[in-house]
Parts: structure tokens; sequence; C-alpha cells
């Protein structure tokens, strides 16, 4: 099968070695490899399906969370919300080890220019953009989705979503909502996911809306899970071969 080559680089030796992009599949969050499967008493449909499951079952999810690619953070980045001066216009400072600013760094978007998004109260009113060592390149047709990792919740930080058109512009700098009390620094550590990376061929489509009996199309596809015993790498393996190396 051909494979789409998608190209990260960077101008710092020193990331390629120590902490390059992976694929996503090598990033599962914390809590979903903890998942452990319930004791409960089986019941017959759960021994048609071969035993109790759990969210680690759900192909859907599995699919989602091996999509693409993680750039994990680069170094620490020390954020904290400040009262707004003239000094301090935008109300928030960052710092990094070691005078790191230099090189990889960060910026802001004043809220002017996203006033109308509904900050919630300890939300800086602005977007905090992580300025990414990584650029991304891939083949003529095909973009990338820049967007939060799956699954992987921060109570501090909101990514924003976007598509880059990986082809002609290979920046990929990541805007985001900071969110935490007044004067309390927050540390975002080195290694953590920072966003996910899932390149895509554009395409034209066409929407179309229909009614019917779509039962007997569902049925085949249960059948088909139940002949499996519902194993979700069998069933991925068979639906979708699709693989990001």
């Amino acid at each position: 099968m051909k494979t789409t080559k998608v190209t990260f680089f960077t101008n710092f030796e020193e990331l390629k070695i120590s902490l390059p992009p992976v694929p996503a599949s090598k990033f599962w969050p914390e809590w979903f490899k903890k998942q452990k499967t319930p004791e409960i008493a089986p019941t017959q449909e759960s021994i048609d399906r071969g035993g109790p499951k759990t969210v680690k079952s759900c192909p859907g999810i599995l699919d989602v969370l091996n999509m693409g690619y993680i750039i994990p953070l680069w170094s620490d980045y020390k954020v904290v919300r400040v009262p707004e001066t003239p000094e301090q216009p935008q109300g928030i400072r960052w710092r990094m080890p070691g005078g790191q600013q230099s090189l990889f760094g960060a910026s802001t978007h004043p809220m002017e220019q996203i006033s109308a998004y509904p900050f919630g109260p300890n939300t800086f009113k602005g977007s905090f953009k992580f300025m990414n060592p990584w650029y991304i390149k891939t083949p003529p047709g095909y973009s990338c989705y820049v967007i939060a990792p799956y699954y992987n919740k921060h109570d501090n930080l909101e990514i924003m979503n976007g598509v880059i058109d990986t082809d002609l512009y290979h920046e990929a700098h990541i805007n985001s909502f900071f969110t935490a009390p007044m004067c309390e620094e927050i540390t975002f550590e080195y290694g953590m996911p920072i966003c996910q990376v899932i390149p895509f061929k554009r395409e034209d489509y066409e929407m179309e809306v229909e009614v019917g009996d779509h039962r007997s199309m569902k049925n085949k596809v249960t059948q088909f899970i139940h002949n499996s015993l519902f194993k979700a790498q069998h069933y991925r393996e068979k639906l979708s071969p699709k693989r990001y190396k």
C-alpha cells in the first residue's frame, strides 16, 4: 500500500534527538491506559461479545486516539494571569527555564481579535500562543488538522483547533485559551502532548440526505462484530487498515 509522507522538521538538532513528534498511538492518555475491565457478573450478551468491555473496546475511540501524530511540548512553560496595567496590557506573563524564550517562546493575540468568544471568569481574555519549533510539510493537495490531543484533558488549557495547508505553509504555532486564578502560576510540563496533527487529502464532497430502512445494514455490521467477538483490534484491522508510522 502506498504511503503518504508527512515531514516534521526543526532548526534544533537536540529536539530531533530527545523529543520528536511520534505516532499518536504511542501517546494514549494515562486515564485510558489505566482503565480496567469491570468485575461484574457476565450476562449472556456479554459472553457472546467476548466478555465485559470498556471504552478500550470502542473502535471509534481507538481510531481517533491512533490518528495522526502527537507533538510533545518542547519545554516547560510557566504561565500566570496578572492584573492588566499600562505596562502589562495583556494581563498574562510567561517564562521558561534556561532563558529559552529566545529559542521557542510564546506570544499573545489581544482580546479585540476574539472578543465574541464566551470566556470563562478565570480565563485570559485573549489567545496564548505557543511558538512551535516544529514545521510540518505534506505533499501537494494535503493539509493537516492541528488540534487538541483527543481525550487528553488539561484543566488550565484549551487548544484552539485549526487546519493548516501544510503543502504550502509549514509553521504550526499553537493558539490556546489559558485558565487559572489570578496570580496563580501554572506549569505546562516538558513532554506533555500539546497538539495532535492529522493529515488529510483535500477533496470535494457532496452531501446527500435520504430516507430509508437501514436496519438490514446495521444488522450486517452487528453480526460482523459478534462474529469477531468484538475484539477491537481485530475490528480495526478488518475495517480500517490505515496506519500512521
